[in-house]
């Protein structure tokens, strides 16, 4: 164990301090207490610690300010080998530095339960140094239970607010705002609590936005606030400049003496006066202008970004654990996902009442993803989400606000047409077979679609009800 004059020498010099655990032949891999903890060799930067090859258990940072802390934080984060380990900070260094780190502690000992805990549920994680981008996000947060990635304010970045954990983790040139978003949409992040609304550029998305005042009539911005008096003899409204004279108020108009606020003037309601066109008017238009693409657009007209703090949710820790497929479908499930009963019965009563009303029309199509499993073993798992995501906005824009939408699976999904004609499902289907080859990556693989349709103008006078004519339709697509 470091003896006193140890963890002295830890807090006061500017040296990266590696942690190690020491186990018992009797232990397995478990957590380990707190007092088998000792010193490793010390680095004075962390390309230094990065050179040597060196993989301790934990890492004690005493930098020497908050520039270097964050320097540090980062280029550690960013290694595959040292990435998802404890690393702490001697003291704290503001909001952004230490969401990179495991909090604080100045000392070896402070360290080792946060430390130990991290290293109990490591095992059960498989490929942690290979792992990349949101893979290596989900395992930093399976490790670590109850944390909650909270953004933090950067007037510097277009969105204003930004997750550095997340900037840290995330494959290089990659837009973790957007990872996120992905992350959270495929079920694998939860929310935990609403930290910031911010309004956006609807153009460019941007938070940098710049209110100004502007004339109503005429649009200039060179607008002046000034009091306006009306006199009650002729009526007349001018600016108060107009009325002064060397005896006092005195109407231009009729040269009536205003002596008295209320009996022979008042204040009129115009307060601003346009210096380009002399327009008079109460209240300015305010107009937002985006500072990144300069467009200007009306207060209403603006976007809406809500900032949460993000967890690791329960399909995530699964999907940390074992790198299941399953929640890439949880990107098409935003096209209010239909309940199988509900789907089926609806189907049951559409089929009834097109035999009974020649008008009633109505489609039905099954569609399957025949090489999901393929791409996930060919591809990395970042690539096949994006694929999914790709396919699925593109999806969202041939569906219908009246159509159902039904996932039976994590192989076949349902489509219920109302009120269209056997021609019109078949120019779906062509465009939904066309979206898979849309969605192709360099390597050259795609999402394979098949489809299988049944029109009303197919349904006749038989006894076909809802459940055989699915499972029909799903034994067509294979």
């Amino acid at each position: 164990m470091p003896t006193a004059s140890t963890s002295v020498r830890l807090r006061v010099l500017p040296a990266i301090s590696t942690l190690v655990a020491k186990r018992t032949s009797a232990e397995s891999g478990g957590a380990v207490a707190p007092d088998h903890w000792t010193e490793g060799p010390h680095y004075a930067e962390a390309p230094q610690l990065l050179a040597a090859g060196f993989a301790p258990d934990a890492l004690l940072l005493t930098p020497g300010d908050a520039r270097q802390a964050a320097s540090w934080l980062e280029s550690l984060r960013r290694a595959p080998r040292l990435a998802l380990l404890p690393i702490f900070l001697n003291r704290s260094f503001g909001e952004a530095v230490d969401a990179l780190s495991d909090g604080v502690a100045s000392t070896p000992e402070a360290a080792a339960p946060e430390a130990a805990a991290i290293a109990a549920r490591a095992p059960s994680l498989s490929r942690r140094e290979t792992a990349e981008g949101d893979e290596r996000l989900l395992a930093f947060l399976y490790l670590r239970t109850e944390r909650v990635l909270t953004p933090v304010a950067d007037w510097r970045d277009e969105r204003i607010y930004r997750y550095p954990l997340a900037d840290a983790l995330g494959r290089p040139g990659e837009d973790s705002f957007l990872m996120l978003e992905r992350l959270r949409r495929r079920g694998l992040l939860e929310t935990a609590g609403l930290v910031e609304r911010v309004h956006t550029c609807p153009s460019c998305s941007a938070g940098q936005l710049l209110f100004i005042e502007t004339c109503p009539q005429c649009g200039s911005i060179d607008t002046a606030e000034q009091n306006f008096l009306h006199c009650y003899s002729c009526g007349h409204v001018g600016t108060q400049e107009e009325y002064l004279t060397n005896e006092g108020l005195t109407c231009p108009k009729c040269a009536v003496r205003l002596r008295h606020i209320g009996v022979d003037y008042d204040r009129a309601l115009e307060t601003f006066v346009c210096k380009d066109c002399s327009g008079r008017f109460t209240e300015p238009n305010v107009k937002a202008r985006c500072l990144q693409c300069r467009k200007t657009c009306g207060t209403d007209a603006l976007s809406e970004r809500n900032y949460y703090g993000l967890r690791l949710s329960a399909a995530g820790e699964l999907a940390a654990r074992t790198g299941q497929v399953g929640d890439l479908f949880k990107l098409l499930d935003e096209f209010s996902h239909a309940h199988p009963e509900y789907f089926s019965r609806t189907l049951e009563w559409l089929l009834d009442l097109s035999r009974r009303h020649e008008e009633v029309q109505f489609g039905l199509v099954c569609l399957k993803f025949a090489n999901v499993h393929l791409l996930a073993s060919r591809l990395p798992r970042h690539r096949v989400a994006q694929m999914f995501d790709a396919l699925a906005q593109r999806l969202r824009a041939l569906i219908r606000t009246t159509d159902l939408f039904m996932r039976d699976d994590d192989a076949c999904c349902w489509l219920l047409l109302p009120q269209t004609l056997p021609a019109g499902v078949a120019i779906l289907l062509e465009r939904i077979v066309a979206l898979g080859a849309a969605a192709t990556p360099e390597e050259g693989l795609r999402i394979e679609i098949a489809t299988a349709s049944f029109t009303s103008a197919d349904a006749g006078a038989g006894s076909t009800n809802a459940r055989l004519l699915m499972g029909t339709l799903r034994s067509r697509v294979g």
